[in-house]
């Protein structure tokens, strides 16, 4: 079998479907194969082999998300891979560089805590140490509700304005004549 030449990192099953989506049609229109990657980020006081359902499992869901859409949309068998580390880009990269890797695709989210703040996002580091071309697609932001101010008092001007009527305003037209049937 082919090394494949374009992989997708796949974080959770909000992204999955449209990063799979985006890597099958590239792949099928390079007329390489797919490999999709979840990582796994083990925490320092763990062993590195911990074997738990609580971890293992949401990665096996993006995966098999994953190739039921490669299937399903686009008829395609691709290859899938868990892996454990204990930095996503780290072993993203590593992946890239041992699979020849020529196009990678990776999601960003804009909800970053601030570890990723001060230590720096998994995307900087794939982008600065990919050994190939990286296609990050960015979701278009979702928009914030507005806040909402509760107070115990509501004043004029915290109330919605009422849109008043007028008889000026109103246009009035006679109402349409019954007839009136014999009897």
């Amino acid at each position: 079998m082919e090394k494949p030449k374009v992989m997708v990192a796949l974080r959770d099953t909000d992204t999955a479907g449209t990063l799979t989506e985006l890597a099958c049609q590239l792949a099928s229109l390079a007329g390489t194969s797919l490999l999709a990657l979840h990582v796994i980020e083990v925490p320092p006081g763990l062993p590195i082999d911990v074997i738990d359902p609580i971890f293992e499992k949401p990665g096996e869901q993006v995966l098999s998300l994953a190739r039921q859409i490669a299937s399903n949309n686009f008829s395609m068998h691709i290859t899938t891979k868990l892996l454990k580390a204990r930095s996503a880009g780290e072993a993203i990269v590593g992946e890239a560089i041992d699979e020849g890797i020529e196009l990678l695709i990776i999601g960003y989210h804009h909800d970053h805590g601030l570890i990723e703040t001060v230590l720096g996002s998994t995307v900087q580091h794939v982008i600065h140490h990919a050994p190939c071309r990286v296609l990050v697609q960015v979701p278009a932001r979702k928009p914030k509700a507005e806040p909402v101010v509760v107070s115990g008092e509501e004043t004029k001007e915290s109330l919605p304005k009422k849109k008043t009527e007028t008889a000026k305003s109103r246009k009035f037209r006679p109402a349409p004549q019954m007839e009136r049937g014999g009897h």
